[in-house]
């Protein structure tokens, strides 16, 4: 059997690391067909690009999905903001400005979460303690 372990990151005084929350609204049909064929792209692209440790993603509803990645500086996530990849999620959106609603926060973290049974998020980018 296995045993419960409670676990927090070990942060450095000034972590690098970020937190990227998007999410995207599919606002007209042309923004839901392209949102459910370039989905999985989408994750596969984020969770694959340099300096990406993990990708969380959620289905909000029909017409919404939220994503959440840990990423190991945001130099790293502005580095794909300017790639391929993401250049090419976002051309959808200047020829059909309209059809989809698209949101995104960036936070660094202030203090550990708290993680049971395994490290998530920034204890994988920091380990435990």
């Amino acid at each position: 059997m296995l045993k419960y372990k409670l676990y927090q990151a070990a942060l450095p005084e000034h972590p690098e690391a970020v937190v990227f929350v998007n999410g995207m609204i599919a606002r007209d049909r042309a923004g839901f067909l392209w949102f459910w064929r370039n989905l999985p792209s989408i994750y596969r692209s984020t969770s694959q690009a340099a300096g990406c440790l993990q990708v969380k993603a959620g289905i909000c509803g029909p017409k919404e999905v939220i994503m959440v990645s840990y990423w190991e500086s945001e130099a790293q996530l502005m580095a794909f903001f300017r790639g391929a990849a993401h250049r090419e999620m976002m051309q959808f959106t200047q020829r059909h400005p309209n059809s989809l609603c698209l949101y995104n926060e960036t936070y660094q973290p202030r203090k550990s979460g708290k993680y049971s049974h395994e490290p998530q998020g920034m204890a994988i980018v920091y380990g435990v303690s």
